[in-house]
């Protein structure tokens, strides 16, 4: 039995988030005892009452000087997972704010998750050398796992040899998703469905502009919330398609929404590998999607995807070809996204 250490600043939404709670289920479901330790106490989702979740106290550290407070933080947080957990035989560090300080930790084994795109997600900030040199002080000489080739290659390709690189995909849980997508949900209108915080990354607007020019009986269907919602909102207006878009907020079970669904579009500027996508996939939702980087291309065959990304008029012809025949679009789930496959892949890690 190994002792697993999965470190994430919060619960609250996102596909990383999610992540972290399927492989801490996995890990113990296989034997092994594995620890969710949050930064902030912000929790979106219904947590399994087999997984100890802890709350590091981060906030007491968050006033030092930036200078002094990754390492400070660092050695706090080794001396909470020892007294509370004890030395783990492996450490998962996701997202950057806790990368930041688990940079400067001195447990063993700890290895650093990629969850997207790095040079496109600074890209899109407008910030992209600067943060990047500060992204070569935090993974330089660290143990980085990628979720997709395509964020692997990336990675190699902005920092080189200065860091060690394998790619492990991310957890699905068949079984969990479709026991979920059984529960009720209201009778609607048929529906496209798209899954996803409103953020640059996601391109709603794109997704707007192909639907209001696409040949489709059906309404979209967007779940999710974020900084971008209401300017989503007054595009939908501008373009007189409002009355056909439905915003439904997060949903903490979005599967029976998804079920439901006709088809699944996915409009994104970059991704490290999206959930939904293989969510639908699942329940036996057809999936059309931007060819972005990365991600949809290691899921999707060459049918279901737009290249390239920004060209609305190829998203909204294949809109309109996946509401003529859904079918085209359906694909078998991919095994090697298994939660226990990928689970093993994470264990031999710790060996």
């Amino acid at each position: 039995m190994k002792t697993i250490v999965l470190a994430v600043f919060s619960l609250q939404g996102g596909g990383a988030e999610r992540v972290v709670q399927t492989l801490a289920r996995t890990m113990n479901a296989m034997g092994h005892q594995a620890h969710i330790v949050v930064f902030k106490d912000d929790i979106d989702h219904d947590l399994d009452p087999e997984v100890p979740i802890h709350r590091f106290p981060y906030r007491l550290w968050r006033s030092l000087p930036r200078k002094i407070r990754g390492k400070v933080a660092a050695m706090a947080f080794d001396r909470f997972v020892k007294k509370h957990i004890g030395v783990p035989d492996l450490v998962l560090s996701n997202l950057f704010p806790v990368d930041l300080i688990l940079s400067h930790s001195q447990l063993p084994n700890v290895h650093f998750i990629m969850h997207s795109t790095a040079s496109h997600e600074y890209a899109l900030r407008g910030q992209q050398n600067a943060e990047l040199e500060k992204l070569r002080r935090v993974y330089s000489g660290k143990k980085c796992v990628c979720v997709s080739k395509g964020v692997e290659e990336d990675m190699q390709a902005l920092f080189g040899q200065s860091i060690e690189t394998r790619t492990i995909y991310n957890p699905v849980e068949p079984a969990l998703i479709q026991r979920q997508a059984g529960e009720p949900v209201p009778p609607r209108k048929d529906y496209i469905v798209n899954v996803g915080k409103f953020k640059k990354a996601k391109r709603h607007d794109r997704l707007l502009h192909a639907y209001a020019q696409a040949k489709t009986p059906y309404d979209l269907l967007l779940v999710g919330t974020g900084p971008l919602l209401e300017e989503t909102k007054a595009l939908a207006h501008s373009l007189g398609i409002a009355d056909r878009v439905h915003f439904v907020g997060f949903q903490k079970n979005p599967f029976p929404l998804i079920k439901a669904a006709k088809f699944m579009v996915v409009s994104s500027e970059y991704e490290g590998l999206n959930m939904t996508i293989l969510e639908a996939i699942v329940l036996g939702v057809p999936v059309i999607s931007t060819d972005c980087p990365s991600g949809p291309a290691e899921i999707l065959p060459t049918q279901n995807l737009v290249s390239p990304p920004d060209n609305i008029e190829a998203l909204s012809a294949r809109m309109t070809e996946a509401s003529d025949n859904p079918e085209r679009f359906r694909i078998d789930f991919p095994e090697k996204f298994d939660a226990k496959a990928v689970t093993r892949a994470y264990m031999s890690l710790s060996a």
